[in-house]
């Protein structure tokens, strides 16, 4: 199957390092010469030049000029399925509704649910999709054949594919996606005007939180524009329950305040876990380590040498010192074993 991506982005590049690192032949193309430039050089594909034939093409442009991009691509190319990786679909679909039955039956949605907070095709990474949802919706002029070209490139790149109506995909990732990138934006712009003394005592809580805020705000305005109706709902929302803990706060109230944290807490255990499993009750073993090469790998070894899986690892870096706290998650029914088989091989676990 020769692929051509069009956007020479983190997406775009990504997908094209990903099949060329397969060794199959993908073309890439952007307006701008110089993303184009840097595409090529990353992903090692080959320039898409006019005349060349290609069974499938990815548009991975900004969400507002996508539906142009597949309209004019879809007549270049009339027998190509075309596809798309923005995180809207509503929009680029209504945009389309006028075509032919012939074009809309090669037309199949698609978003990939992987990212960074860097953009460019500098960022890009041949396993950004690997273990990650893939989102493909369909219209009813959607042909089979051209939703199982998207489901063959989605799986070739490691991704799960799932499919969604369109409906069903622009609410969810209004909540999943959309809203939590205004959030952690927002909040990540209360720091612009604070005092650097409150700043310099910033722990990983606020990190972990506000972590997304450093996307391209260019194209996460068009994104959010492209979903608004949906994202203004969900923002309402976390809105109302904001002012409500705000209210409980002035008023004393410490139950409503607890009432509200417990709910956070059972939403953050429905996500999904290792292996599409729920999150279990585990447990975490905090170590101090020294910043210095080697001291993870000691640290893994030692868990391996203890026979212990670790579910999940996360550093936290001291303020000023050459020292960092590195939480292990492990299943509760180890953690006590882990804990003494670390401080048996000298490491300093924080009890």
């Amino acid at each position: 199957m020769r692929v051509l991506v069009i956007g020479a982005g983190l997406i775009g590049t990504s997908i094209a390092l990903a099949i060329k690192t397969q060794g199959r032949e993908v073309f890439l193309s952007d307006s701008d010469s110089d993303a184009l430039r840097t595409g090529l050089d990353k992903s090692g594909a080959s320039a898409w030049s006019e005349g060349s034939t290609v069974d499938l093409v990815v548009v991975a442009t900004p969400p507002s000029t996508v539906a142009d991009v597949v309209r004019t691509t879809a007549h270049q190319h009339p027998d190509a399925v075309i596809t798309d990786v923005a995180s809207v679909k509503g929009a680029i679909f209504a945009a389309l509704a006028d075509e032919p039955e012939s074009v809309l039956s090669r037309i199949v949605g698609g978003h990939p649910m992987a990212g960074r907070e860097v953009s460019g095709a500098r960022a890009a990474q041949s396993n950004l999709f690997v273990d990650r949802p893939w989102v493909i919706t369909r219209t009813r002029h959607t042909s089979d054949a051209a939703c199982a070209a998207v489901h063959e490139l989605a799986t070739s790149l490691g991704a799960v594919p799932i499919e969604r109506s369109v409906e069903e995909h622009d609410q969810a990732v209004a909540l999943i996606s959309h809203t939590p990138q205004v959030l952690a934006s927002v909040l990540a712009s209360r720091l612009v005007d604070a005092p650097q003394s409150y700043v310099d005592l910033a722990g990983q809580g606020i990190r972990d939180t506000i972590r997304i805020a450093g996307s391209d705000s260019v194209l996460w305005s068009d994104i959010l524009a492209s979903n608004a109706h949906e994202v203004a709902l969900q923002v309402e929302q976390v809105a109302a329950r904001l002012s409500e803990v705000a209210v409980a706060l002035e008023n004393g109230d410490k139950q409503a305040v607890a009432d509200i944290l417990t709910l956070g807490s059972q939403g953050q255990k429905k996500l999904p876990g290792k292996h599409g499993a729920q999150v279990r009750e585990d447990a975490i073993v905090v170590v101090r380590l020294e910043d210095k090469p080697g001291e993870l790998a000691r640290l893994f070894a030692a868990a391996a040498k203890a026979n212990v899986n670790l579910e999940d690892v996360r550093i936290d870096h001291s303020l000023g010192r050459m020292t960092g706290l590195v939480e292990l998650t492990v299943a509760q029914s180890v953690a006590e074993q882990l804990e003494d088989s670390l401080i048996a091989q000298g490491f300093v676990v924080i009890v």
